[in-house]
């Protein structure tokens, strides 16, 4: 299916799980949070499903999951840690146009998905078509507020903010809230997970420098190098020693949005 602008993660699905993955600690604290949710609204629909760092351990613990994603290579990576099995229905398809009927399921959920997605907004919309009346979305939001907020920020400044920003801005969590609300839907913010990291500001910019984050695919090489040489300068006089650690723990907000 045509992904419509959306980024698919072709490129990255080597690399995913170690750049996004998530702690055995903060994966089960997930998995148990989410699962409260969802066992009562099956069956759920996970869009950008990737790797299944969510809908893996989601249908290990009885939750009855179906996953569509752009990316072969991610949904690949899903089958082959799921012992070459297919663990659940996957599908290769694009999340503003979903190849559901409508009310097909109890629930849905995304993670790291929306900020790849210009028309973000229809992709909501779809989602509330295919779940049934009383359902719930679940939706993982961005919410650092300390020194990787000011990277980013610094690093926008640099690069453009439309440079780095597909869809949906996680920092302006009021934008989901709103447009949720449009679509007759009530928010509520479940209970954080925190995520141990032992991520530096040397690991960080080297990351960024090799084109790990999606956000990097789509600016100029020589504007990056230029703002990753100017935004390392700042850091080391604002943070200090780049093999520090910046942020030992750090929040994962997820929000429940319950259907009319």
């Amino acid at each position: 299916m045509s992904s419509g602008g959306s980024i698919p993660f072709d490129r990255a699905a080597e690399v995913y799980d170690e750049t996004r993955g998530l702690s055995a600690e903060a994966s089960a604290a997930t998995t148990d949070l989410l699962r409260r949710e969802l066992e009562a609204r099956q069956p759920c629909l996970e869009i950008g499903v990737g790797t299944g760092l969510i809908g893996l351990p989601l249908h290990r613990a009885g939750i009855r999951m179906v996953g569509v994603d752009l990316s072969a290579p991610m949904l690949g990576k899903l089958v082959e840690k799921a012992e070459g099995r297919l663990p659940f229905p996957l599908i290769i398809g694009d999340a503003t146009r979903l190849p559901f009927t409508d009310d097909v399921f109890g629930a849905a959920l995304a993670r790291h998905v929306l900020h790849l997605v210009p028309r973000w907004r229809d992709a909501l919309t779809e989602l509330v078509r295919v779940v049934r009346s009383r359902g719930v979305l679940l939706i993982n939001i961005g919410s650092s507020k300390g020194p990787w907020q000011e990277i980013g920020d610094h690093l926008d400044a640099r690069i453009g903010e439309t440079a780095r920003r597909v869809g949906l801005d996680f920092s302006r969590g009021a934008d989901l809230d709103e447009a949720m609300a449009a679509l007759g839907a009530r928010a509520r913010e479940l209970p954080t997970v925190w995520q141990e990291s032992d991520l530096t500001m040397a690991r960080y910019f080297g990351e960024v420098e090799a084109g790990v984050y999606s956000w990097t695919w789509n600016v100029l090489p020589d504007l990056l190098a230029e703002a990753v040489a100017e935004t390392k300068a700042w850091g080391g006089d604002r943070f200090g020693d780049f093999d520090r650690v910046l942020e030992p723990r750090s929040p994962s907000v997820w929000r429940a949005y319950d259907l009319p």
